[in-house]
């Protein structure tokens, strides 16, 4: 067997285009070895890269012209949070790719090709990588996801550190597609947004009270003492009955230190008269019905007589 030649330094090993690679004088056999994969014409990559989502999304924008990442693979590489079988169809290899409607899908092997009326606001580069942007990519989503997902994707896009978009720029792309698969969900959708949600669990919990009948919480505002003194910013509140909610995700139990820092952060706001209810993944599945009765509850308490007749 053939020892392999090592390919030249100017040759990304983790994968490449076939006609740089014979630029840089790679010989044609060198390409057809065991340790490169072919995922589609014109395309090389090592076998250890085989599911590399933003390097395939790379080389396929690179081959193809005047196209972009998009969709569930767009969504993969913005990051924005995903249902598992979505995130699973992402990282199946397969990678979404739209161009302009003038110019025609792409057909080629390891592509699902898409049309649509891009502008070159709608295409952003990341990472050497053409994307749809976050907004575009969101409304590629909306027929594709149920109404907790879509919002809480919609809600990563207005996150409070370093948001992707704004309620403004969204708007604008769904006005703009009128007539695209899903555009009914993304216009129920958009008005369910809000900026500043720290995470997805976080935006389905709000969903979930809304849709309960209860009034709608606050997000992410800071609580402070009489003498001004910061205490405290819940993911959600009721300022007004002094009920604070607190969505506990994993690391919160599995990291001693953050764990202690709930635990004196709750008790600075309970000696201030607060309630201070707390949610995991539990009561957003099966134990929901008992955690609406303890909001609801917690209302009643503080005086809330629910809407009026």
């Amino acid at each position: 067997m053939r020892n392999l030649t090592p390919l030249p330094s100017n040759v990304d090993t983790r994968g490449f285009l076939v006609a740089d690679a014979y630029a840089a004088g790679v010989p044609r056999w060198r390409l057809q070895t065991k340790d490169l994969v072919t995922p589609s014409r014109g395309i090389r990559i090592a076998r250890a890269s085989e599911r590399d989502v933003e390097l395939l999304g790379r080389l396929h924008t690179a081959v193809t012209p005047r196209c972009a990442v998009s969709h569930v693979t767009a969504a993969l590489l913005w990051s924005m949070p995903l249902p598992i079988y979505l995130e699973d169809e992402g990282r199946s290899g397969l990678i979404h790719v739209t161009r302009r409607q003038e110019i025609g899908r792409v057909k080629r092997r390891g592509v699902v090709g898409h049309r649509a009326p891009l502008l070159a606001r709608d295409v952003r580069m990341v990472n050497g990588v053409q994307l749809t942007s976050p907004e575009w990519t969101w409304v590629d989503l909306a027929r594709h996801m149920g109404r907790s997902s879509l919002v809480a994707a919609g809600d990563f896009l207005l996150a409070r550190e370093n948001p992707l978009s704004s309620i403004e720029a969204i708007q604008e792309v769904v006005d703009r597609r009128p007539k695209v698969k899903g555009i009914r969900m993304a216009r129920e959708i958009l008005p369910l947004l809000r900026a500043g949600v720290d995470s997805p669990q976080e935006s389905r919990l709000r969903l979930k009270i809304v849709d309960a009948g209860l009034p709608e919480p606050a997000i992410t505002e800071p609580i402070f003492d009489e003498h001004g003194r910061y205490m405290s910013t819940p993911d959600l509140q009721y300022k007004e009955y002094k009920i604070a909610m607190e969505y506990e995700g994993d690391h919160h139990r599995s990291d001693p230190v953050q764990w202690g820092k709930d635990i004196e952060r709750d008790d600075r706001l309970r000696a201030k008269g607060w309630i201070v209810l707390k949610f995991s993944d539990v009561q957003m599945k099966g134990g929901w019905a008992n955690a609406e009765r303890k909001i609801r509850d917690a209302l009643v308490s503080r005086g809330w007589r629910g809407p009026s007749s």
